[in-house]
């Protein structure tokens, strides 16, 4: 399979070589695994220099979470529905953990405490993983245009789980064969318009027929990521895209994910105030984030000698 738009070298690093996503996972499950990869990885990367960096901002918005560092960095994750249902009897009944001034070892920890843990860590992983974002590193290329990976989409059977506007739009502007939604949301269903909605019940069947499958962030935020890339047959494209997903990809490449979109958070104050105040991806879009694809040249490779 050639990929249209993407040169395939061996310019891989060794690393990678070696909307709420359905169905939701509870929480320090599926996606644990993943996140700790993820974790371990950075703490190596960071060094001694981990244990001087701490939390100056934090926000746990009704849409996002957002994170600061000392080191000015920021990151985003999705705070999902259910997590929020779940925290408002434990913050009722117990003392909320102070998070501003915590050291980002301390919070890259499975002891952290609190109703939103989970999700603040994830945040907390995406802001350290901003400096490692650049060409040395990875392949990366910016901005939403799907105009370069044509021929990851054009012409295919896609499962998306996470309905989002704006990219089913532009999916079928690239003439895909049909696209099957994968999304509880009824809302979500009555503005799509642009593809057909599967039962939840269905996920596992939709999955291992299509040819290309795109998880939104939020699946890794409500731990249902590794259950649904275990329903995708190995000869499909997955693709990852959302702010959620804004850590290292080492852990998703690992697990033969082709290519994730997602962004840098390049003005850290903005974006929590956008969060505080109730804001979501969309009013972060073209204010406090920048848009990137992380190809996995090693995947692309694999995918064309099939």
């Amino acid at each position: 399979m050639s990929i249209s738009g993407i040169e395939v070298t061996n310019k891989v690093q060794s690393q990678a070589s070696s909307r709420e996503a359905i169905p939701t996972v509870t929480a320090h499950t599926a996606s644990t695994e993943i996140l700790q990869e993820a974790a371990e990885c950075l703490t190596g990367l960071y060094g001694t220099q981990l244990t001087s960096l701490s939390v100056e901002k934090l926000v746990v918005g009704v849409f996002f979470t957002g994170v600061k560092l000392s080191n000015g960095c920021g990151g985003v994750a999705y705070t999902p529905p259910d997590m929020i249902q779940r925290a408002s009897t434990r913050i009722l009944k117990g003392q909320m953990p102070k998070y501003h001034g915590m050291r980002v070892d301390q919070m890259l920890s499975d002891d952290l405490l609190g109703p939103f843990a989970d999700v603040i860590r994830l945040a907390t992983l995406n802001a350290l993983s901003v400096p490692f974002f650049n060409a040395d590193r990875y392949s990366i290329t910016s901005g939403d245009d799907l105009s370069s990976f044509s021929q990851i989409f054009a012409g295919k059977r896609i499962c998306m789980v996470g309905a989002i506007i704006p990219l089913i739009k532009r999916l079928n502007k690239l003439g895909v064969a049909e696209i099957a939604i994968i999304d509880k949301k009824t809302e979500t269903q009555a503005e799509a318009g642009l593809g057909h909605f599967v039962p939840i019940g269905e996920t596992e069947n939709a999955l291992s027929h299509c040819q290309t499958a795109v998880f939104t962030g939020a699946s890794i935020a409500n731990g249902s990521i590794e259950t649904l890339l275990g329903y995708v047959p190995n000869s499909a494209v997955v693709v990852v895209v959302g702010p959620t997903a804004g850590f290292i990809p080492e852990p998703l490449f690992r697990r033969k994910v082709a290519m994730v979109g997602t962004v840098i958070v390049t003005d850290s104050d903005q974006a929590i105030e956008i969060l505080s105040e109730g804001g979501g991806a969309y009013q972060l879009f073209g204010t406090c984030v920048r848009k990137i694809n992380l190809i996995n040249r090693a995947r692309i490779l694999e995918l064309q000698t099939q």
